[in-house]
Parts: C-alpha cells; structure tokens; sequence
C-alpha cells in the first residue's frame, strides 16, 4: 500500500512516483529576528499605524494601498505611476517605529503603451532643463530600465539625476554609470 505523500512544492504536485528528477529539498522555514519592543506591539496595531500612513500621505492616498504587517514585517500592495512613488513607499513604511523590515508588493504602471523612446524623451528633457546637468548627463532606455550615462560633479549630484530619472513614466528601474568628476563643480 502506497503512502499519499503532501507535495513539497507546487512542482511536486504533478510529479509522478518514480519520475527521473527528484523531489524538490524542502525549504527550512526562514527565521525573523524579533526585537523586544515589537513583542509589546500587536501586528494589528502595527498594520492600522501603517495603513493610516499610506492613507494620509498626499503623495499615496489616491493609489488604495494595502499594507499588512507579519513579524514586523510591511508588505504593502497596489500600483503607483512611477518608480520614484515606489521608493518613496519603501522610505515611508521604513521610518515607521515597529517595522524590521520591508517586502515590496507595489507595481508600476502606465496608462496606455509608453515606448523606451518615449521615456528616454522625457528624461533627456529634464536633464536638460537643469544647466548644471545639460551635456553632462545622458540616458538610454531599454525595456523600461533607465541607464545613465555621463558624468556629474558629486554622490549628490548623482543622486539627483537617479531621483529625476525614476520619476519619469514607464521607468521600471535606474542604473547609474554615472561617473563622479570633482573639475565639473568648478566650470
């Protein structure tokens, strides 16, 4: 007599006994690390403050996020028009006493098709329009992500090209190669 066995992942499910490739290693379970203040803190508590936060701030409200809290643990759920809307989330629910850690369930989205040139459009546009960046900085977009080319003067410089860029439409993410060059500051 052969014994059900529970699958261990849903791969498993459709595996015949016998099949050549075996069963998936189940995972051990991962292990949060609690601080002792949480303890005194109910998850209820901790989701209400954080859907409270995401509900109020004039950046978000508009969007119906849902946020939950597990172990300390925010996850917060929906869909935002830009990238930089997505990290600033991340920031936000970060800075909220009680919260370890951050899982991201936040999608961005365009209304209608937005093509790379597009995209690539509107951030050469704003790079433009600050004379500090203007034929220093250059982008490429492709399949969403935003690729910066140039060089700037500082980390800070090169921050606010990053921030501008992820506000723009369609981008999905920014990678800087950027180059820091110190002699820009003084032309």
């Amino acid at each position: 007599m052969q014994r059900f066995r529970e699958p261990e992942t849903q791969w498993d499910q459709h595996r015949p006994t016998g099949h050549p490739r075996p069963r998936e290693p189940r995972l051990p379970d991962m292990e949060v690390k609690t601080r002792p203040s949480l303890s005194n803190q109910p998850h209820e508590e901790l989701r209400n403050r954080l859907q409270q936060i995401l509900r109020q701030d004039t950046n978000l409200r508009g969007y119906g996020l849902e946020g939950s809290v597990i172990d300390g643990i925010a996850r917060v759920q929906g869909v935002v028009d830009t990238l930089a809307e997505k990290l600033y989330i991340k920031e936000l629910v970060s800075a909220v006493p009680g919260i370890m850690g951050y899982q991201d369930g936040v999608s961005i989205s365009t209304d209608g098709a937005i093509t790379d040139g597009q995209v690539e459009m509107e951030i050469s546009e704003e790079l433009d329009a600050d004379p500090q960046l203007s034929g220093n900085v250059g982008v490429q977009v492709r399949d969403g992500t935003a690729y910066l080319l140039g060089r700037v003067a500082s980390k800070e410089s090169e921050s606010q090209v990053v921030r501008l860029a992820s506000g723009a439409r369609g981008v999905i993410s920014v990678i800087s190669q950027l180059q820091i060059d110190p002699h820009l500051e003084s032309t």
